[in-house]
Parts: structure tokens; C-alpha cells; sequence
């Protein structure tokens, strides 16, 4: 009975699986050994099943439960059918790759900005063309980013989640000027596909006047740009990305 079997230390081996786990699916009734020594208790499997582990070893990397595993293999006859189970599989793989891809762009354009800000020194100044960006925001009536700032920012992600909002790299302190007049918001990046929700706000693209700062108070950073004699313009503080304590904390920028 026992020739051209392959013991449980064997199958261990050639899928890489443990033998706490195989003695484990077995438990659940999901990776049954063909031949059980009635003496010795020791579990035989065949050569094929080594592809049935490597399949439940891929399940288990795409985060699939045992339990579901169990329920797309296990037919009503107690026959094995994998077919199910590796259509879900496909399924699975093709929606991490889609998450993988956007994780990819997401790096890629946090690097873009990450060396955007980095090309200029903290007692400069420098003009960058910023592509359009929409902001999801809560208005902000302080002049400091105070603790206030912080709470409304963090009221924010919070909303963003419960409204299931993704969020991009983005986020800081919105302020729109006209004549003088000033209107404050704490504002965090999302994509265009959100324009059209009540707090979301478009910053045109064009060009900015950047300069580093670690200024929390909101009026001397509006002042900052006092020679841009324009009676509309838009000021942009965000995060300078730096842990360096002694640099700047905020990256400001002015539309032109």
C-alpha cells in the first residue's frame, strides 16, 4: 500500500509546506493523506497532491481563508474539485495586482516630489508648474497650525474613511485669496474622480512661487508672499517630507 507514497516528512520537503500545517489541513479535512499506517499512524500522499499543496500554499499568500478554501473544493460528494478554487484564485491575484500597480504610482509620484522639493535649498526660492489638484477640506478659522489644525486634519481622514474616500500623498492648509479677503481650509489630496462631493475644492494647475518654512503662523506665511501683486491667488502648505528637526517643516507655495 505504502509504495510509490510519500510520507508527510517527504511532501514537506518537496513543497516546502511544514508538517505542522499538513497535519493541520488534514485536521479540516481539506488536504487528506491516501494512506494512513494503521500501526504507526504515519500519513502517505501521492505525487499529485504536492500540486494541491502548492495551491493551498498560493491561497494562503493572497489571503484567502483555509475555511474558504475548504467550501470552493469540497464537493457535496466529498470529491475534490479545484477548478473553483483556482478561478478565485485568478480573481484574487488580478485585484492585488491592480492595488500593486496603484501602490506603484503612488510611490512614483511621491518620489517626483520628494525630489521636486529636495532640488532647491531652504533659503530659496523657486517657481514649479503644479498640475491641477482637487482637495477634500474642512474650513479652518485659526491662525496658527495649532492643535485645532491637527484635530479638524485628523476629523478628515476620518470622514474620508467612513465615505470610503482614497486619500493621495497630499495634505495641509489651503489658503484662497481674494482682495484680501481669506479663506482658510485643512485639506487633504484625492483624486479627480471625487470633484464632484460637497467639500471637495479644485486648485487650478499653473505656476507657483515655493518656499521653505517652519512658520506656523498662517498670516506671516501669507505675508511671505506680499510682493505677488495679484487679487486672486491660492497659498499651499504642505509637508516638506523631511525628519530633519533643525529644516523646515512646510513647503509653501504661491500660484503666480
Amino acid at each position: 500500500m505504502k509504495k510509490n507514497l510519500l510520507t508527510i516528512g517527504d511532501i514537506s520537503k518537496k513543497t516546502g509546506c511544514s508538517i505542522k500545517s499538513l497535519r493541520y489541513y488534514d485536521s479540516i479535512g481539506l488536504l487528506k493523506p491516501i494512506y494512513v499506517d494503521p500501526n504507526t499512524n504515519y500519513r502517505y500522499y501521492n505525487f499529485e497532491q504536492t500540486k494541491i499543496v502548492e495551491i493551498i500554499q498560493l491561497c494562503i499568500f493572497l489571503d484567502i481563508p483555509l475555511k474558504d478554501v475548504k467550501e470552493l473544493t469540497i464537493k457535496d460528494d466529498n470529491t475534490m474539485d479545484y477548478s473553483n478554487l483556482i478561478e478565485y484564485g485568478r480573481k484574487i491575484t488580478k485585484e492585488k495586482i491592480i492595488k500593486l500597480q496603484n501602490n506603484l504610482t503612488f510611490l512614483d509620484t511621491l518620489k517626483k516630489e520628494v525630489e521636486r522639493i529636495n532640488s532647491y535649498d531652504n533659503n530659496e526660492e523657486k517657481s514649479f508648474h503644479i498640475d491641477e489638484k482637487y482637495y477634500y477640506v474642512l474650513p479652518l478659522f485659526e491662525d496658527e497650525m495649532n492643535d485645532n489644525y491637527y484635530k479638524i486634519l485628523d476629523t478628515l481622514f476620518t470622514k474620508a474613511l467612513n465615505e470610503n474616500i482614497l486619500l493621495k500623498h497630499d495634505y495641509g492648509i489651503i489658503m484662497n485669496i481674494k482682495d484680501d479677503d481669506i479663506n482658510k481650509f485643512v485639506a487633504v489630496e484625492v483624486d479627480k474622480k471625487y470633484c464632484n462631493l460637497e467639500n471637495v475644492i479644485k486648485v487650478d494647475s499653473g505656476n507657483f512661487l515655493c518656499k521653505k518654512t517652519n512658520e506656523f503662523n498662517l498670516t506671516k506665511i501669507y505675508e511671505m508672499f506680499s510682493n505677488i501683486m495679484c487679487s486672486e491667488k491660492t497659498i499651499i502648505i504642505t509637508s516638506c517630507y523631511s525628519y530633519d528637526f533643525s529644516s523646515p517643516y512646510f513647503e509653501a507655495k504661491c500660484s503666480l
